[in-house]
């Protein structure tokens, strides 16, 4: 499957273990506020790229943590589509949402907060998934505000179109023995061998 240039799938696999170390320590948070715990993925996605491979993190912290790209090839600054990294964390099987509708590489922690340690003995937090794949900003579509004066609601969004299919075969990490059942990850048995 294509990555992004020089961004190996070690360095991916190493990226993971340390987002879950990380992640572990933050566990509590998931179960106070579920919806900033992507937010901690994603950012603790950028900070391992940053530390094992030479994606890195952008050097002006204002679009490193608010705009687009997370990361850049060798940290390089305005960097082309195919240069730029954007990390989102996720616990859905195929979503993937945006607050921008940029081209470029866009990585995807996929993860699920296992208390009972059933999936990794030794981690709350597991990357089950690590989808890498290059958008397009067609690849986009706009979701709008349902925020207005008379009550709250979420601020917009961009969703990518027909995410199953764009997706589909752009795992870069796949946590062996799981599964899915209406749309969670689940235990399987690995196939017997005859």
């Amino acid at each position: 499957m294509p990555l992004p240039q020089d961004l190996t799938p070690l360095q991916v696999k190493k990226a993971v273990q340390i987002i879950e170390k990380q992640a572990s320590e933050w566990v509590e948070l998931y179960f106070e506020q579920a919806n900033l715990f992507s937010g901690i993925i994603s950012l603790l996605g950028a900070r391992a790229l940053h530390a094992v491979s030479p994606y890195k993190k952008h050097k002006h912290p204002d679009i490193a943590q608010q705009r687009f790209p997370d990361l850049s090839l060798n940290g390089m600054l305005n960097p082309p589509p195919k240069f730029a990294v954007e990390s989102k964390g996720s616990s859905r099987r195929w979503a993937l949402q945006s607050h921008y509708d940029h081209s470029g590489w866009y990585i995807v922690w996929r993860y699920l907060v296992d208390p009972t340690l059933s999936f990794k003995a030794d981690s709350p937090v597991v990357i089950w998934r690590v989808d890498v794949v290059f958008l397009q900003k067609s690849d986009w579509k706009y979701e709008g505000s349902t925020a207005g004066a008379g009550g709250g609601g979420r601020t917009h969004t961009f969703g990518l179109k027909e995410p199953a299919k764009k997706l589909k075969d752009c795992a870069a990490y796949i946590l062996p023995h799981v599964g899915h059942k209406h749309g969670k990850p689940v235990l399987i048995e690995p196939p017997h061998e005859n």
